[in-house]
């Protein structure tokens, strides 16, 4: 049986191997070839060498604001590390919007995870976003969550690249061109 492709780009590796990293060089490249991009990067904050929380960046209008802070571990609660802020989720809903993505040539989504499995976080956006003609997806999808993401999205057809190979962005970028190029 042969899949159609997906127009969905998975960018996969494990928790801080460089995801946003690489996708915030991919948004710069797709922009110098004229590429429309819109969604959402999470920027992550560190205080002394820890990760202490995110700001959401909107890449309709690069804009910022906080999306979560680290939770003490003595507060942990659903093995979640971080407190959304109903501000931060809010723009992160506004950003994947049909209304800031139908425009867009990629819609970058930074990233799919533990409270998108769990029908929170961006859940409701994805489907809707998965259903818009010719718009090609780029996900980040931690490698452990990558086999569940896939099956609970429809997405056994999605181009997989890992953050560890050598040339990802080059190959991002390439399979982001070539699904643009079919849509046409």
């Amino acid at each position: 049986m042969c899949l159609a492709e997906s127009p969905v780009i998975i960018l996969s590796g494990p928790g801080q191997s460089g995801k946003t990293t690489l996708l915030s060089a991919l948004v710069c490249l797709l922009r110098e070839e004229g590429v429309k991009v819109a969604g959402i990067l999470a920027e992550g904050l560190w205080e002394n060498g820890v990760r202490s929380g995110f700001n959401l960046i909107d890449l309709f209008d690069d804009s910022s604001v906080s999306l979560s802070r680290r939770i003490p571990d003595n507060d942990l609660c659903n093995g979640i590390p971080f407190e959304f802020y109903e501000a931060g989720l809010a723009a992160g809903m506004r950003a994947l919007s049909l209304e800031r993505c139908a425009g867009a040539d990629v819609v970058i989504v930074d990233e799919v995870g533990f409270l998108e499995l769990r029908g929170k976080g961006w859940a409701s956006a994805l489907q809707t976003l998965l259903e818009l003609d010719g718009l090609v997806h780029v996900w980040a999808v931690r490698c452990k969550l990558l086999n569940t993401v896939r099956a609970v999205w429809g997405l056994e057809a999605a181009r997989i690249v890992s953050v560890e190979e050598p040339d990802a962005l080059n190959r991002l970028k390439i399979s982001c061109m070539g699904r643009l190029m079919k849509a046409v």
